[in-house]
C-alpha cells in the first residue's frame, strides 16, 4: 500500500543568512528545511541578500533542496563596510554606524527588519502560509518574526540559538538602559510566540525562568543542533594507506576556545610514547585561528606533528572529519557550561568516529558524549588527563569505538524536522 504524503503547508522561515556561512548554528536552518517537506511543511525562506564580509561556502548553495523557496531582501549593515583606513570612504561609513549604534536596535542587523517583514507579509498572504518560524541570532530576526505575526495573525515559533538577554549579553558592552529595553523586547517576543525552542538545556531553562507571567513552561522546548544524515550516507573516500594516526579539529579557535591544553597533553603523550608513535601521529586544525594563538603551533616538541589549514568548504571539512582516527572537540571556557552545546559535536557524532572532548565534567555536553559510545572525556585544563585519553585512543585504533544508535538518532536532522513539524502543528498551523 502506497504511503500518503501529508498535505503541504507553507511555513515562513526567517533566517538572516541562508544558505549559511558555514557555522554550526546557521547550518541548522539548512538541515531543518531539507526535511520539513517530509512532514508536510513547505519551507519558504526569507533571508538577506549579501550581508557581512565573512567567508562563504558556495558549495552550500547546492545543498538547498529545489522545493525550498528562498526570498532575499537587501539592507545595510556595518559589516558591509571595511573597518580599515585602507578604504577611507567605507571606514567613514563604518564609523558613522558606530556613532549611531543606538539606532541599531536590538543589534547591528536591525536594518533588515523592515525589508524582511514587508517581504514576509506579502509571501504569507500570497502563499497562504500557516506559520512563522524565526531564528536568532541576530535577534533582530526574532523581532521581524514578531512583527510578521502581528500583521498576519499567524502562529509564531521562535528559535533561540543563543541566550539573547541572559548569559549571551555579557559578551556585548551596553548601558543598563539598553539592557532593559532589550529585556522588554524579548518579553514581547516570548509573549507572542506559540512555542519557543532552543539548542541547549541551559538556554531553555533560562528562557523559561524569564518568561512573562501567565506563560506556561510547556511552551518552551529543547531542539538541539544535529547532523544531516545525507552527509553520511555516501560511501567514504578511499582510505589513507599511509598508516598515519590522524587527529582532526574542525572550527575556529580563539582566546576562550584555546588549543593550548590539548597541545600540552599531546606533547606529554608523545614524550612518553615510543619513537615510532610520534612518526605516525598528525594533528590537523581546520579553520580560523586568532593571531594571539599562533605561537602555540610553533611548540618545539610538536614540529612535524601539527598541520594547519584555513577555512575550507563544508564538503571538504566533512570528508576530513569522516576520515579521521580521532576527532578533537574544544569548547568555550565559560562559567555557564550548561549553555555550551556546540553544534560541531553533532556532525562528529554523525561521522561515527571516536571523539576526544575537552568539556567540563557534569555538563550536558559531557553527558551526551559519555552516553554516545564514542566519547573520550578529559577536563579542559588537564594536560595529563588529555595525554591519558590520547594513549587510550591510540591503543584502540585498530578497534575504535562505535556510536550508540539511540543517542546518535536523537540528533538526526530528519527526526528533528519531525519534532519541529509537530511544534508547528501544535502552534495552530
Amino acid at each position: 500500500m502506497q504511503r500518503t504524503r501529508p498535505p503541504v503547508r507553507p511555513v515562513l522561515m526567517l533566517s538572516y543568512h541562508f544558505p549559511p556561512l558555514g557555522g554550526s548554528g546557521s547550518m541548522r536552518v539548512l538541515r531543518l528545511s531539507r526535511y520539513l517537506p517530509e512532514s508536510g511543511w513547505k519551507p519558504v525562506i526569507v533571508s538577506v541578500a549579501g550581508g557581512g564580509r565573512e567567508p562563504r561556502d558556495p558549495g552550500l548553495l547546492q545543498q538547498v533542496p529545489p522545493e525550498v523557496e528562498v526570498h532575499r531582501v537587501r539592507c545595510l549593515e556595518p559589516d558591509d563596510f571595511s573597518d580599515s583606513w585602507a578604504h577611507p570612504p567605507q571606514k567613514v561609513v563604518r564609523n558613522l554606524f558606530k556613532t549611531l549604534d543606538f539606532l541599531l536596535f536590538p543589534d547591528d542587523r536591525a536594518l533588515w527588519v523592515g525589508p524582511a517583514v514587508r517581504r514576509a507579509v506579502r509571501l504569507a498572504r500570497s502563499l497562504q502560509a500557516r506559520a512563522i518560524w524565526a531564528t536568532g541570532p541576530p535577534f533582530s530576526t526574532l523581532v521581524a518574526g514578531l512583527k510578521v505575526h502581528q500583521q498576519t495573525g499567524l502562529p509564531l515559533v521562535l528559535d533561540f540559538r543563543d541566550d539573547w538577554t541572559g548569559f549571551n549579553s555579557r559578551f556585548r558592552t551596553r548601558r543598563p538602559t539598553r539592557q532593559a529595553r532589550e529585556e522588554a523586547l524579548e518579553r514581547r517576543c516570548l509573549e507572542a510566540a506559540s512555542a519557543v525552542v532552543s539548542v541547549t538545556p541551559g538556554i531553555v531553562e533560562a528562557l523559561c525562568q524569564r518568561r512573562p507571567p501567565g506563560l506556561a513552561p510547556e511552551r518552551f522546548h529543547l531542539l538541539p543542533n544535529g547532523f544531516d544524515p545525507a552527509h553520511f550516507e555516501k560511501p567514504l573516500p578511499a582510505q589513507d594507506s599511509s598508516g598515519l594516526f590522524r587527529i582532526v579539529h574542525a572550527g575556529s579557535l580563539y582566546s576562550s576556545r584555546s588549543p593550548e591544553p590539548f597541545l600540552k597533553g599531546l606533547g606529554l603523550w608523545l614524550e612518553e610514547a615510543a619513537p615510532e608513535v610520534r612518526g605516525r601521529v598528525r594533528a590537523l586544525f581546520m579553520g580560523r585561528v586568532e593571531p594571539s594563538l599562533e605561537p602555540l603551533f610553533q611548540a618545539p616538541g610538536l614540529q612535524g606533528v601539527l598541520e594547519r589549514i584555513p577555512f575550507v568548504p563544508h564538503s571538504e571539512a566533512l570528508a576530513r572529519v569522516r576520515g579521521a582516527d580521532l576527532l578533537l572537540l574544544v569548547v568555550d571556557q565559560v562559567e555557564r557550561a550548561d549553555q555550551i552545546f556546540t553544534g560541531k559535536v553533532f556532525e562528529y557524532l554523525g561521522a561515527g568516529r571516536p571523539i576526544l572532548a575537552l568539556v567540563p565534567p557534569g555538563s550536558p555536553l559531557a553527558e551526551v558524549l559519555a552516553s554516545s559510545g564514542v566519547g573520550l572525556l578529559a577536563p579542559p585544563e588537564d594536560p595529563e588527563g588529555i595525554a591519558r585519553a590520547l594513549a587510550e585512543a591510540w591503543a584502540r585504533r585498530e578497534d575504535p569505538q562505535r556510536p550508540d544508535r539511540e543517542v546518535r538518532s536523537r540528533f538526526d536532522a530528519r527526526a528533528q524536522a519531525g519534532q519541529l513539524a509537530r511544534l508547528l502543528e501544535g502552534a495552530g498551523g
